[in-house]
């Protein structure tokens, strides 16, 4: 009776870490499929459509793409969703003004930039009337659904294929991340090697190290828009407690150089019951102005045994004070620093350094 019972738990045991395995590279927490970005796309064979038709029927495709957990970025690096529209009738009646009524089948679908391959799609009927042809093409297409089950099983097809390609070509990617890289096009590199959701887990740690060094190397660009961003950003102050969302807190500690090197140390705050997963991508983002107005990239950030200068993830314990340091080369002042953190920067002022 007792090896039965032992047989049962180790066949449990084993059924569990099957399944744990599996899901590595097949599913993942909501969070990291929103790291999957899809472009909405209008292709040209309806740029003859309204301007004003053409952005009715973007805003659609985002809302699909970002009601069901990806990010509707209309530069993103590998994926695409696009339309294509089939009519059915069409009439103009002699009428003045005259009325135009459409009957269309509107397919969407998602594909791939570079091939054009579709992983997934799904169409609607829709029909409308109008005085004028934006009016109809617009009152049609208002008749698109988002929420209809046919899209949400689309997409999620989508995210399977989506993690088998990244799985089967993760190599083909990070070789076009270094090329663009080499071509001093660095954001499109960044772009592409984040683009790598973290469920394709081998994949995205090799596309981390490489974004890691290709940040670390990658000059710092301050566009007129940026800069404008930069100004408008509230100011904090070294020990203020910043909320920086889910009831998680960063705050400044204090600024040391040692030789050739300044290190910023920072702290999360966990204020929920319960442990909370703190993932930090892009760290390379993270900034300083020197005495002399100069910016200076943070090269590499630390947290416990564990360093990266692309993303980390930190389990932070309910009421712990968890640290993270940042790497820069030494400066004499910080006239302010920029900390980068679920997708929003942190500007800290006049910060002491203690030597």
């Amino acid at each position: 009776m007792r090896r039965q019972r032992l047989g049962v738990v180790l066949l449990v045991l084993c059924s569990l870490f099957i399944q744990n395995v599996r899901g590595q590279n097949s599913t993942g927490a909501s969070d990291d499929f929103a790291r999957i970005a899809i472009a909405p796309t209008i292709p040209e064979a309806m740029k003859n459509i309204p301007r004003g038709t053409q952005d009715l029927l973007l805003g659609k495709m985002r809302q699909i793409i970002g009601l069901n957990g990806m990010s509707a970025l209309d530069d993103a690096p590998l994926f695409i969703m696009t339309p294509q529209l089939m009519v059915l009738s069409n009439d103009v009646t002699p009428t003045a003004p005259p009325m135009y009524t459409y009957s269309m089948e509107v397919v969407f679908n998602m594909a791939d930039r570079y091939t054009g391959n579709v992983y997934a799609t799904a169409s609607q009927t829709v029909k409308g009337a109008g005085k004028t042809e934006q009016a109809a093409y617009n009152a049609a297409f208002n008749e698109i659904n988002i929420r209809n089950g046919k899209y949400k099983a689309m997409m999620e097809k989508g995210k399977t294929a989506i993690v088998e390609y990244f799985n089967s070509n993760c190599d083909l990617v990070i070789s076009r991340g270094k090329s663009l890289a080499d071509q001093r096009n660095w954001v499109a590199a960044l772009g592409l090697l984040n683009s790598v959701p973290p469920v394709c887990r081998e994949c995205f740690d090799k596309a981390n190290e490489v974004a890691g060094e290709i940040g670390r190397n990658m000059p710092v660009i301050i566009t007129v828009e940026s800069k404008a961003i930069i100004d408008k950003e509230p100011e904090y102050t070294g020990g203020q407690t910043i909320d920086i969302g889910n009831k998680i807190f960063l705050r400044f500690k204090n600024a040391v150089v040692r030789g050739e090197k300044l290190y910023a140390y920072f702290e999360l705050i966990n204020k929920n019951t319960e442990d909370y997963v703190q993932k930090m991508y892009r760290l390379y983002e993270t900034m300083l102005i020197n005495e002399n107005g100069d910016e200076k990239r943070n090269t590499m950030t630390k947290i416990g045994s564990r360093e990266s200068n692309n993303y980390l993830d930190v389990t932070i314990l309910p009421e712990v004070n968890t640290e993270v340091i940042c790497e820069f080369p030494k400066v004499n002042e910080i006239r302010f620093l920029r900390f980068y953190i679920n997708d929003n920067f942190f500007k800290f002022k006049n910060l002491p350094i203690t030597r």
